[in-house]
């Protein structure tokens, strides 16, 4: 019997091929979600930092000048997290429709991975039935020879 071929073979190396496309490009969005996140929560921690300070300053003694300019920092402060969080916003969106790409592409991988593994149960059933079939005319074709053989010859 022939060995097993699957015809869609370079299908399923394309599909195959487009999954780990799509897994790094993924990888490549989660990255850049986790970075963004990270630079808000540092982001956050200075822009609170800062707000204790000036909380602290209110009760001592403060120049004008150094109070503006505590606020000016604080309101740019304010502008960057605003800012970094619609960049969050953006990363999470992107990453999520990555993701939905990845899912995507496994499904359409699986059906092809399925389809060789039902082609190849079949091609394994047929070769044992074959095998058996071969086996089978062996021993009988062994037991007509014991047999002719048993009878002496007379034919």
């Amino acid at each position: 019997m022939k060995r097993f071929r699957f015809s869609l073979e370079r299908v399923l190396d394309y599909r195959k091929q487009m999954e780990l496309d799509r897994q790094r490009t993924f990888a490549r969005a989660a990255e850049i979600f986790r970075r963004r996140e990270e630079n808000l929560r540092g982001l956050a921690k200075e822009l609170e930092t800062y707000r204790t300070r000036l909380a602290e300053m209110g009760t001592g003694r403060i120049s004008a000048r150094e109070l503006a300019l505590y606020r000016s920092y604080l309101t740019y402060l304010e502008a960057r997290v605003e800012e970094a969080a619609a960049w969050l916003e953006d990363a999470a969106r992107d990453m999520e429709a990555r993701r939905e790409e990845l899912v995507k592409a496994s499904k359409e991988k699986k059906v092809l991975d399925k389809v060789k593994d039902h082609k190849r149960a079949e091609y394994d059933y047929d070769a044992a039935r074959e095998d058996t079939a071969q086996l089978d005319e062996v021993g009988a074709t062994g037991f007509i020879a014991k047999s002719t053989t048993a009878s002496g010859g007379d034919a």
